[in-house]
């Protein structure tokens, strides 16, 4: 089952990153009509919003960014757990989904209407680094509840094999 665990978090990793390459291929102008779509409805919806089309844009799109890469970072963390844990698999997760994040908003300076931002940047690694604090107070909540109902062995194969796991509490 772990192994099946780690391939299957490897895939998901992979299928986010595909899907935020996907996504941000499509042109200024075909992005900007998936945004606009998705807005209509939400106003249809929710008509007592109190802010205006360009400002639910904008918390959208910048939305989006934190949860892509809040997405990819949960799941190379989740991949890397197997191998590493504590401050090293945070900067692993997190440095592998910020990277990325870098690269794939250098990618959108050469997609027609869409644009290379600093700002995006940043939006995309406090994703990726909150997703990544995710999976350590999760793996560390696991490991707590195993301290206390099971052998020294089970502790480490809940901490995911790693001998410096308090190096991160």
């Amino acid at each position: 089952m772990r192994e099946k665990g780690r391939i299957l978090w490897v895939l998901a990793s992979l299928g986010v990153a595909a899907g935020i390459f996907y996504s941000t291929s499509m042109t200024g102008e075909v992005s900007g009509a998936a945004s606009m779509g998705i807005i209509e409805r939400v106003t249809a919806l929710m008509p007592f919003l109190p802010f205006s089309e360009d400002t639910l844009n904008f918390i959208l799109r910048k939305g989006a960014h934190f949860v892509v890469f809040f997405a990819l970072a949960f799941c190379v963390a989740q991949a890397l757990k197997y191998y590493m844990g504590g401050r090293k698999l945070f900067f692993c997760a997190w440095g592998t989904a910020a990277v990325y994040g870098v690269l794939d908003e250098i990618h959108q300076y050469f997609i027609p209407g869409r644009g290379c931002a600093v700002g995006d940047m940043v939006i995309n690694a406090t994703g990726a680094a909150v997703g990544t604090g995710l999976v350590l107070l999760l793996l560390r909540k696991r490991a707590h509840i195993v301290e206390g109902t099971h052998s020294s062995k089970d502790i480490h194969t809940a901490k995911g094999q790693n001998p410096d796991w308090e190096e991160f509490s």
